[in-house]
């Protein structure tokens, strides 16, 4: 391996390259608050501070430009072909549809101005976008999202809410899904804490495989930790996202605050035995259970009074 200037020599991208680290987002982030970070590669931490990968996307305002429609950001994207940094095929589709669905948005708002409309923004939210998405692209929504978050581009959710705030009008689609997120951000941080203590440097996070980004890595036992606020929030992608995983992988799923799932095991950990149980007996009752539910009926339930233990230490973080 040739090292240059830009080449990671520590940490879970090591032995690449710059522009593959400064894709990750929430690892830069994460890199620009570690002292050592910034005392022992200042060249690459101040390249990775600097960046800023809108500026490739966004154009800047028309001179004269007023009103939302002009200068609203998002209003001001660069078109696919001329953008300046290099994307791969897969990154260029993502993007025409980006560009495309934001365009129609800002139509809509252009059409009810034509018309007089009383509040212009009062546009209807696409229908089932994602689903569009992966019919027109044949990709899965899953490189969608990855591409807006590797380029701090915005969610469409976010864009209908801007728009809507624009109006005066409350989003609450938008407001659903902020909360969702924030408390999704919580929950990792408390067990990236839990497990940090447990592995160490032999805990990664935010591991890719095979096209699937999974929340943390063990990497000697090569088991992955994936955390989920409940078990409803098992769909058809998160299955999918299981099934690659154990082609390689022990899979552990984290469940709120107060349960593990051993999948090889067969075991439920869970400090809330009972509420465990009856949604095994649910299961049994439902016309259309999960795959994941499915999978988990015959599960042992066990209960544990500190999951902690389970990662070799007692817990002692607490969470809101």
């Amino acid at each position: 391996m040739e090292l240059t200037q830009t080449t990671f020599t520590v940490g879970k991208y090591k032995g690449h390259q710059l522009p593959r680290v400064l894709k990750d987002r929430s690892y830069c982030r994460w890199l620009l608050k570690q002292e050592w970070f910034k005392t022992a590669y200042e060249y690459l931490y101040n390249r990775v501070k600097e960046y800023d990968p809108t500026v490739y996307f966004i154009k800047p305002c028309p001179e004269g430009a007023a009103g939302f429609l002009e200068t609203y950001s998002y209003f001001n994207l660069v078109p696919p072909m001329d953008v300046k940094i290099e994307l791969t095929d897969d990154e260029k589709a993502c993007y025409s549809y980006y560009v495309a669905t934001v365009d129609d948005l800002r139509a809509r708002i252009q059409a009810r101005e034509d018309k007089g409309e009383v509040n212009i923004f009062a546009v209807k939210a696409p229908v089932k976008w994602l689903q569009k998405f992966e019919a027109e692209t044949e990709l899965p929504r899953l490189a969608f999202k990855e591409f807006m978050a590797s380029y701090d581009l915005p969610n469409i959710t976010y864009i209908i809410e801007d728009i809507k705030k624009e109006g005066g009008i409350e989003y609450k689609g938008a407001k659903a899904f902020l909360i969702a997120k924030e408390r999704s951000v919580k929950q990792e941080e408390h067990w990236e804490a839990i497990l940090k203590k447990a592995y160490d440097e032999d805990l990664g996070t935010q591991y890719k495989y095979k096209d699937c980004i999974f929340d943390f890595l063990c990497v000697p036992t090569k088991t992955i930790f994936e955390c989920k606020l409940g078990l409803k929030d098992f769909d058809e992608d998160q299955y999918r996202k299981y099934r690659i995983a154990l082609e390689e992988y022990r899979l552990v799923y984290i469940i709120g605050y107060d349960c593990v799932i051993h999948i090889s095991a067969g075991i439920i950990y869970t400090t809330a035995i009972g509420d465990y149980e009856l949604y095994q007996q649910e299961i049994l009752m439902m016309k259309h259970p999960s795959k994941f539910d499915e999978l988990i009926k015959d599960f042992s339930v066990v209960r544990i009074d500190d999951l902690g233990v389970l990662f070799g230490y007692k817990s002692s973080v607490t969470h809101d």
